[in-house]
């Protein structure tokens, strides 16, 4: 089970994403209904760390065989999205892909069909796109990690 719940327009989400790495380059995704882009990644489960949560989000979406090397950050992020105000805390990992994953220019999609496009963006780029958490911009390019972060402060 999801570790979400609802309460009339109100929704708490707990969150893992994936900051995946490859050749300078960014992997990020979105809904193709969307005008921006977040780092891959899912919901936690019940009982399942947020580790092993992006681990299964990566083989979930794209098929491949992932391994999460380092625990950068909690996100504390308020936001609205389809008329549903957002409470959602994220948990960010340093994933490795060890399949095989071509570092390409063109939108793509992943095996669960053509709902989340996929895009790898060169890091010194990354204003080019609206990439949500606005604060995730800067501390990928820097490589510094805020232990906790929020839209907030």
């Amino acid at each position: 089970m999801d570790i979400k719940f609802t309460v009339g327009q109100q929704r708490f989400n707990h969150r893992a994403a994936a900051v995946i790495v490859k050749e300078g380059h960014l992997l990020i995704h979105r809904n193709v209904r969307d005008d921006f882009w977040a780092l891959p990644g899912g919901r936690i489960r019940l009982m399942e760390s947020g580790a092993e949560a992006v681990i299964r989000e990566i083989k979930e979406e794209l098929g491949l065989k992932a391994e999460a090397t380092r625990f950068l950050a909690v996100q504390e992020n308020f936001f609205t999205y389809d008329e549903v105000s957002f409470h959602e805390v994220g948990f960010y990992y340093e994933v490795n892909v060890s399949d095989d994953m071509t570092v390409t220019s063109k939108d793509f999609f992943g095996v669960e069909g053509e709902e989340l496009v996929y895009r790898y963006v060169p890091i010194d780029q990354l204003q080019s796109v609206k990439l949500y958490p606005e604060k995730l911009t800067m501390m990928i390019q820097s490589g510094e990690w805020a232990p906790l972060f929020s839209n907030d402060v």
